[in-house]
């Protein structure tokens, strides 16, 4: 790491407003990264900043009173003191750096009318930005990747309501897609024990559960996720290694990343940033490729809290516009905040590692040095930032995964380096790579889309760039083939059908297996699906509502219990059905009647999947200003894709970046970004990145010819 400097800073934008930062060394090439965001992202800024620590309802209202009480009771201002109080002197320069750079061009903006709009529409004053900000915003990605301890909530729960093997087969460690970080299919999971499912048959039909009550399931809640994958050179023409990244996150209008272009001595780096970070969370350089995918980490605790626990209790101050302040009083624990509703009759605290000491720091920005994949994997593994799989490609031509984080305990983290293969993939999946290490990861999703990838991938024929990206657009959606051919079986097994289900089952028998924009019966199935998963699951956790009447099944990859409930014999079926395919064909007449009135369709086999998935990428203002959307947000288009397609998406959510890059060859790569650099809503370059990124056109990681020229001399700004 090249010393801290105050050094000329020079940044050139090209033609769709991505920066190219030259600087003498990196801490100086940091000035001008926070320097650059600030120009382009500074509502943003703000807007991240005030979504970490519990600051948005003095800005947009009561309504966000909600969000903040629970930032405020996990104390995340404070754990991005202590963090930045922790972080070593090279990471701290960077952060010390960005914020001068943030600061110096907040400071070129004395008169309001120069400000970003937002702030005019809303009333707020940006606010000088702080060292500890970057740290908040990093613990802000943590929590959005992370978890809150859901899942062990979930588990204690279903352990006090329902025998021990029930819970098993509730909560599998398996799937029905499972395959390996190499590619390599993992062994079939072994078939549920059919006394089980007798009993479970038995439950289903003696349980009547509360039509009115809430949803039991809540697994599709947090679907952010990725896809990652490399091919070593064993697999391209030249020898070279590729890798290919498409992380899913909501689509926002400004998006929420950034692009940039880091230029010092010895390095060029070309990726994306998340605006208040100074770290290149996936790109390339001379030497390394790397992308990332979340991991569900298993870093969160619950833990009860008895009579005589010691507390303290802090008092947060929670600004409101439009209304007065309100107070509130956390409760703390030597585990962490009390937080949540209780758990069984008792209060728990939440401790989650990178609220501790040591546990968030910013080290993955030492990606951009490394210069092989053992060096990434490193970095990765010395970094205690979000919880993420890492995966990267090098110049010798090799591939490598691991993982990065903040994990209780020492644990020896994962990584796969230069498999035989010449393949690394992972789609939030979890693998037996993953479960060889421990407890590092948990619940994660199911590893159809890492399939897929890989079923793509064994062509045969050398692999470069534009076959890496074709993958990233698959919409093939052979997930749900299972749904068809159980209703096909149902209306089989019924002999009979009435003409209302005339229409949902043309439909179905429409659909051609994809998730494309054009595809009709998709919706419908995606919907059955639901529908018997809820009324299923509803009726096998009836004892855990009675229990816990807040209780929500939040298990991600539950797909091989669902079909095997829907195989079994006898039937498991929830009163008042009595065979399989009454209960199937209700549910499908049940799933049409509901997309009709959400679609707005007499007929829902003539409802196109595009007509139910849209971009919806708003600007955060919109829904406050809706006069104003048609400017704020980004044209609401058919949005291919759905959750279980390698190109991953549902309405307002799909992929915030797609990435190809092989180390050293920056000319070839490609990146796609859902709309632009530039935040501000008049700004040509608000959404000129957006048509590129719908259609899947092919666009250049690197920025093209420069159209002006900024010099940051020290602490001032010259034209």
């Amino acid at each position: 790491m090249s010393g801290g400097s105050d050094g000329e800073v020079r940044v050139s934008t090209d033609g769709k407003g991505v920066p190219v930062v030259h600087g003498p060394d990196r801490v100086a090439v940091a000035r001008g990264l926070g320097w650059v965001t600030a120009r382009d992202r500074l509502f943003q800024l703000d807007l991240f900043r005030r979504r970490a620590t519990g600051r948005l309802a003095e800005v947009f209202g009561p309504g966000l009173l909600a969000h903040d009480t629970a930032q405020r009771t996990l104390g995340i201002r404070i754990a991005a003191e202590r963090a930045l109080r922790d972080l070593p002197p090279e990471q701290r320069a960077l952060v010390e750096a960005y914020t001068r750079g943030v600061n110096e061009r907040l400071g070129s903006l004395p008169d309001r009318p120069d400000l970003p709009v937002e702030f005019a529409v809303t009333g707020a004053a940006p606010e000088p930005w702080r060292p500890e900000d970057c740290t908040a915003v990093a613990l802000l990605l943590a929590q959005m990747l992370g978890g809150d301890g859901a899942e062990h909530r979930m588990r204690a729960v279903m352990e006090a309501a329902l025998p021990a093997a029930v819970v098993s087969f509730l909560l599998p460690e398996r799937g029905p897609y499972d395959i390996g970080i190499d590619g390599r299919p993992a062994p079939p999971p072994d078939p549920p024990d059919p006394a089980l499912l007798a009993t479970l048959a038995g439950i289903a039909r003696a349980t009547r559960p509360d039509p009115s009550a809430a949803p039991v399931v809540g697994a599709d809640e947090s679907p952010f996720g990725s896809n990652a994958w490399a091919v070593s050179g064993r697999r391209t023409a030249d020898g070279r290694a590729v890798l290919a990244n498409d992380m899913h996150l909501p689509l926002t209008a400004p998006p929420l990343l950034y692009r940039v272009s880091l230029r010092y001595p010895g390095h060029e780096v070309d990726g994306l940033v998340v605006p208040g970070v100074p770290a290149v969370i996936a790109g390339s350089t001379g030497r390394i490729a790397w992308g990332a995918t979340r991991l569900t980490a298993d870093n969160a605790r619950l833990v009860p809290i008895g009579d005589d626990e010691p507390l303290t209790v802090r008092t947060e101050r929670i600004e409101v516009r439009g209304g007065e302040p309100v107070e509130i009083g956390v409760r703390e624990s030597r585990f962490g905040p009390v937080y949540g509703p209780s758990l069984l009759g008792r209060p728990v605290a939440l401790r989650w590692r990178p609220l501790e000491p040591g546990g968030l720091d910013l080290g993955l920005a030492d990606l951009a040095e490394a210069a092989t994949a053992e060096e990434a994997c490193d970095v990765a593994n010395r970094a205690a930032g979000p919880p993420l799989n890492i995966v990267v490609a090098d110049a010798d031509g090799r591939v490598a995964w691991t993982v990065t984080g903040s994990f209780p305990g020492a644990a020896r983290l994962p990584r796969l380096v230069d498999p035989p293969g010449g393949l690394v993939v992972v789609a939030n999946n979890l693998t037996p790579q993953h479960a060889a290490a421990g407890h590092v990861a948990a619940n994660g999703f199911s590893a159809c889309r890492a399939r897929r990838i890989v079923t793509l991938l064994e062509t045969g024929e050398p692999l470069a760039e534009a076959d890496l990206a074709a993958v990233q657009l698959d919409t093939d959606a052979g997930f749900f083939a299972f749904y068809r051919d159980l209703v096909r079986a149902a209306v089989r097994e019924a002999g009979d059908t009435p003409p209302a289900l005339s229409d949902a089952l043309d439909a179905v028998e429409a659909w051609d297996g994809t998730a494309g924009a054009g595809a009709r019966g998709l919706g419908l199935l995606i919907l059955l699906r639901e529908n018997l998963r809820e009324s299923l699951f509803a009726a096998l956790l009836q004892p855990c509502r009675a229990l816990e009447p807040g209780f929500r099944y939040t298990w991600f990859d539950h797909e091989l219990p669902l079909r095997a409930l829907l195989r079994a014999e006898p039937a498991v079926v929830p009163a008042p059905y009595r065979t399989r395919a009454r209960f199937v064909l209700g549910q499908l007449e049940l799933s049409a009647a509901m997309l009709r009135v959400a679609a707005g369709a007499e007929r829902v086999a003539d409802v196109a999947w595009g007509a139910l998935n849209r971009t919806g990428a708003r600007h955060p203002l919109s829904p406050l200003l809706p006069d104003l959307a048609a400017m704020l947000d980004l044209p609401d288009a058919a949005l291919p894709g759905c959750a279980e397609s390698v190109h991953a998406a549902h309405t307002g959510f799909g992929p915030a970046m797609r990435l190809v890059a092989s180390p050293g060859r920056p000319g070839d790569a490609i990146l796609h970004l859902p709309g632009g650099q530039s935040g501000d809503p008049r700004h040509p370059n608000y959404a000129d990145q957006f048509d590129d990124w719908l259609r899947g056109r092919p666009a250049p990681l690197l920025p093209g010819e420069p159209r002006d020229d900024v010099v940051l001399t020290h602490l001032q700004e010259a034209r």
